[in-house]
């Protein structure tokens, strides 16, 4: 793909207003390469220009001008010219690269790239070699050797990481989602995909970030979920259009026909369909040329136009044969042989220089050695008595702490002997606390589809979810307790047993009642008066009878999601337990209709700390990334939620217990 290196600018023609849009800012740079007199910063300018343009036709002669300059700039006597020079060189071959791939010759591209790594080894250049390795990688991908294509892409996202490149890292993420994509293995691609679009999402990069969501949506496609594909799909032609990114307006069209096409709406998958042809002949793109034109064939077929069904099919066969046959494969092969076989001549003639200096050296070497041992044998004499008398001493002290090491280590054994003991009762209690949650079978019962994403910071948890059904109503709760590991556990277990008596015993059927009863409990049961333990959570009601939700809420809002816009449900601000107010709790209606979306969270996913500068997640973002998934199954939205808050921890430590569930209504 077209190298996306970003430069800092070293000279600026006009001083540019930030408010300016996109096209004043690529015009202002474009002018200035015309009367630029300094060629090293022309150098930066025309690199910049060529990232900040989608048109292929329109960028493509700008790094025309790249490469002469460049190749004249490498003949340089000063270092930096030099080597700055050969950097944008390389840039100038993967752009190439990309070019030739746009238009179907591989054999091309794979020869441009090449030729760009070898330059960054030369040069150490780390963010070129990651660029090309991608492009590389590419190439295999397309040519279905998805191994070759695999090692390739990972090579290119170490090297992005240890540069903290996060647009390359968001490219090489995606290009290994795209392979276990075409590998059938869905879930994994899922997952780099997402893993991609967090990034570039953090980055503001529009023209990746459409790619991102072109991906998702394929993957969803080959899933046979088309209702979340064709939202994807959609979203990635809005911001494709935005951009004016030319290829992937084609792209998406192309895809959304096929949607229509398996919902049997042939005029729509028609339209879409024709659009995207018309757009990608024009372009010139094989690919999407290949596309279009099986779509409609199978149109066309089904219409029983049959002659027009042919011309497309004939179409389709020449495009995918320009992109895809046994010449251009074995070309490949080649291409790398040559590449491997260039590079082990360059570290065997690397290796021969260094034996002969090694060679060089070692009579001198030998000089030394032989004044060193002289040296070494008089000083030997000197300290030989000192030495002995020093080992007598030693060896009465190695008796002593013989002694004390035997000590030491029978103390360790008790200690261990201690832990082990302290670590299974903990590992019991744990067993006890999740024989206490919801059963995955009581969910599945009642609840159409859901998700529980649960993730304790210690062995045992704080925070909880529970369930129980009771004279046709279903209850389920999303608590957080005071604190976390052995003594949040306690305090679980105490409101579980508070809740199970307050409905099953006491037969309290409406939500804020249970709550005010638990409270009173929890009250009576923590004797010490400045103690404020208890739990923040929501408590919801179904009934099964006239099919309503009610609710009560402490110090924790009720997410629900409904036509795409997303809304913090009411609650009261108190905790179940004791605090600045004793007011009773309130029970509130949940109007919800089918199809919406209910989120239940406790504060540890939103109070991690993580991302570069090791800030919390905060709880926008996490509301923002539920509105994004919420489209998707519940399966997939817990894998993206999970993969989000890794990825964000990083290294991290966790602060803190972390529950999410999610509802389909």
């Amino acid at each position: 793909m077209k190298n996306v290196i970003y430069i800092v600018i070293l000279f600026i023609l006009v001083k540019v207003n930030i408010s300016f849009a996109q096209n004043r800012f690529v015009d202002s740079l474009i002018e200035y390469t015309k009367v630029a007199k300094d060629d090293t910063h022309k150098l930066s300018v025309l690199t910049r220009v060529i990232e900040a343009i989608s048109d292929d036709a329109v960028w493509s002669k700008y790094n025309d001008q790249l490469g002469p300059l460049a190749q004249e700039l490498m003949l340089s006597n000063d270092l930096k010219i030099k080597e700055k020079a050969t950097r944008h060189y390389g840039d100038y071959l993967n752009n190439k690269g990309y070019l030739s791939n746009n238009l179907g010759d591989i054999t091309e591209a794979l020869d441009y790239f090449h030729q760009s790594l070898k330059i960054q080894e030369q040069i150490g250049d780390k963010s070129g070699q990651s660029y090309s390795l991608n492009n590389i990688g590419y190439i295999y991908s397309s040519q279905k050797q998805y191994l070759k294509a695999l090692e390739n892409y990972i090579k290119s996202y170490e090297l992005q990481r240890e540069i903290d490149d996060l647009h390359g890292q968001a490219q090489s993420l995606s290009n290994i989602g795209n392979v276990y994509d075409k590998s059938k293995s869905l879930k994994k691609a899922l997952y780099f995909y997402f893993k991609g679009l967090n990034i570039r999402k953090k980055i503001k990069d529009k023209h990746g970030i459409g790619y991102s969501l072109q991906n998702i949506g394929t993957v969803y496609f080959n899933q046979k979920n088309y209702f979340s594909a064709l939202y994807y799909f959609k979203k990635s032609l809005e911001i494709r259009r935005e951009i004016n990114d030319v290829q992937g307006i084609s792209y998406a069209l192309c895809n959304m026909g096929k949607i229509y096409l398996e919902d049997n709406n042939t005029a729509l998958a028609q339209k879409y369909a024709l659009e995207g042809l018309e757009m990608s002949q024009k372009m010139g793109y094989p690919e999407n040329i290949s596309l279009a034109a099986t779509i409609l064939e199978d149109i066309y077929l089904k219409e029983e136009k049959y002659n027009k069904a042919h011309e497309m099919l004939k179409l389709a066969v020449k495009m995918r044969d320009s992109i895809s046959n046994d010449e251009t494969h074995k070309s490949t092969l080649k291409k790398q042989l040559q590449y491997e076989f260039e590079k082990r001549e360059v570290i065997s003639k690397a290796d021969q220089e260094k034996r002969e200096l090694t060679y060089q050296a070692t009579s001198k070497q030998q000089q030394i050695i032989i004044i060193a041992s002289v040296a070494g044998f008089i000083l030997c004499l000197f300290f030989g008595v000192f030495i002995y008398n020093r080992f007598k001493v030693t060896q009465r002290q190695n008796v002593t702490i013989q002694e004390q090491k035997k000590v030491v280590e029978e103390q360790k054994q008790i200690v261990e002997a201690h832990q082990k003991e302290v670590v299974d009762s903990i590992n019991y209690a744990k067993r006890i606390q999740y024989a206490l949650l919801a059963h995955e079978d009581l969910l599945k019962g009642n609840l159409e589809s859901h998700f529980v994403l649960f993730k304790p910071k210690d062995i045992v948890s704080g925070d909880f979810y529970w369930a129980t059904e009771h004279d046709n109503n279903f209850y389920l709760a999303v608590c957080d307790s005071t604190g976390h590991g052995v003594p949040g556990a306690f305090m679980s277990l105490l409101s579980i047993g508070f809740l199970s008596e307050a409905i099953k015993e006491k037969n309290i059927q409406e939500p804020n009642k249970v709550f005010d009863y638990v409270r009173k409990r929890l009250i009576e049961s923590i004797t010490n008066e400045n103690q404020k333990d208890g739990f923040d959570g929501i408590l919801l009601r179904f009934n099964k009878l006239t099919n309503t939700i009610t609710y009560s809420a402490s110090n924790n809002h009720p997410i629900v999601i409904s036509n795409n816009a997303l809304q913090h449900l009411e609650c009261n601000k108190m905790p179940v337990g004791k605090g600045e107010k004793s007011e009773s709790f309130t029970l509130y209606d949940m109007n919800v209709s089918k199809g919406d979306s209910i989120y239940l969270y406790t504060d540890g996913y939103a109070d991690q700390f993580g991302g570069e500068k090791g800030k919390k997640f905060k709880y926008k973002p996490l509301n923002n990334l539920l509105l994004e998934i919420h489209h998707t199954p519940l399966g997939s939205q817990k894998e993206v939620l999970d993969s989000t808050f890794k990825d964000w921890q990083g290294s991290l430590e966790q602060v803190d217990d972390v529950l999410v569930v999610g509802i389909k209504v």
